[in-house]
Parts: C-alpha cells; structure tokens; sequence
C-alpha cells in the first residue's frame, strides 16, 4: 500500500467518526450539517484511494444535504429535486465510469437520493439495506476501509431501528 492510501485509510475512518456524531445530533439541520462534514472528508480520502465516482457524487450529495434542509417548505422543490439530483448523478456517472463497480455508488448513492427525498424514517431505514449494501460493495472493491465501516454501521443501525420501531409498534397493538 503506497503513502497516500494509507492516508487514505485513515482519513476515511475519520470521516465515520465525524458521521457517529450525527447520532447525537437533535435537529435535521444540524445532522445534515454534520453529514456533510464527513462526507466532505470522505470525499478527500476517496481522492487519496482512486475512488473517483465516489469522490464527485459525494460533492453532489453535500449539496443534496445542504437543500435538504430547506426543501420540504417548498412544494416544487419537495416534488422534483429528489429526482433532478438522482438524474444529475446518473448522467455524472458516465463520465466517472471507473468501471462496473461504480455502477454500486452511482445506483446507491441516487436511490438513497430519492429515499431520503420522499420516504418518512421508516422507510428510509428499510431503503438503506438496499443502498448501503451497494454502496459497501463498491468500498470493498475500491478498497476504503472507512467506507467499508460506515456502511456496515449504516445497514445495521437500520435494522435496529427497524427492530426497535417493530416491537415499539407490536407493544402498541397489545395495549389497545
């Protein structure tokens, strides 16, 4: 491993622990705030491992995070930047092709796009199996041991809340 991957490695692992600090975070701004941060980071350490389509759809994804904030207010907005974001990825994708494995990012990263655009939490949990687990294919195959990480804690942060949200329900139910 040359110089720069190693730097590479670990500044990926610095990008998850910036993003485990958006689950202390109370407000959707300050979350998407703080995911921004580390995918900002990420973006660097995807610079230092080759992994280009990562790299640009991430910038994409902090300006998808930044208008995140302030687009459900507007109804034009809540109906078409969800789409017109997965849209640009897609056509940036061409001219990131890295190969077949960045068919995972681009196809992760635009369905997150739209779930995190349109689905209520729950949904967005059960979306993530999905679009975490292509997108930590493509860290396995980059490789980007923080991005391997980040993912593997995204699937299984949404099963537990789907479990958790399951049971909250189950209990619920018995109690009417």
């Amino acid at each position: 491993m040359q110089p720069i991957e190693i730097v590479g490695q670990i500044i990926s692992i610095i990008a998850v622990i910036i993003t485990f600090l958006t689950y202390q975070m109370r407000s959707s701004r300050a979350i998407m705030a703080t995911l921004s941060a580390a995918t900002l980071v990420s973006c660097v350490a995807y610079a230092m491992l080759g992994g280009t389509t990562a790299l640009w759809l991430n910038l994409v994804g902090i300006i998808r995070n930044i208008l995140y904030c302030f687009h459900r207010k507007n109804k034009i907005l809540y109906t078409s930047l969800p789409i017109l974001l997965a849209l640009i990825m897609t056509v940036m994708s061409v001219f990131l092709w890295e190969g077949y494995h960045s068919l995972f990012f681009v196809v992760g990263l635009a369905l997150n796009t739209l779930a995190m655009g349109y689905f209520n939490p729950q949904n967005l949990r059960k979306s993530l199996l999905l679009t975490s687990s292509l997108i930590l294919i493509y860290n396995l195959f980059i490789p980007s041991i923080g991005g391997t990480i980040n993912e593997i804690v995204a699937i299984s942060s949404a099963v537990i809340g789907l479990i958790r949200y399951r049971k909250q329900k189950d209990i619920a139910a018995s109690e009417s």
